[in-house]
């Protein structure tokens, strides 16, 4: 099963180190659960049982990216 889901967002009033923890953990955060409904729906309405996706925690998920991302920089200099 592979879905396209987007979110369009309106984020104003918050400084520019907020940024990126706003639009890689808190919007998905957000969408995720419309998109496992969507997922859920599909399958069942397929004629299979629904598939229902674990949880994703976002935060882990983005602290891993910054830390992938300074190790690569540390081997890189």
């Amino acid at each position: 099963v592979e879905l396209v889901y987007g979110g369009v967002f309106a984020i104003a009033g918050f400084p520019q180190e907020h940024m990126l923890p706003i639009l890689f953990i808190e919007c998905p955060r957000l969408l995720f659960p419309f998109a496992r409904q969507i997922i859920a729906e599909a399958t069942r309405n397929g004629g299979f049982p629904p598939l229902m996706l674990d949880p994703i925690d976002f935060a882990q998920m983005f602290q891993q990216k910054l830390a992938e991302d300074e190790a690569s920089k540390v081997k890189v200099g």
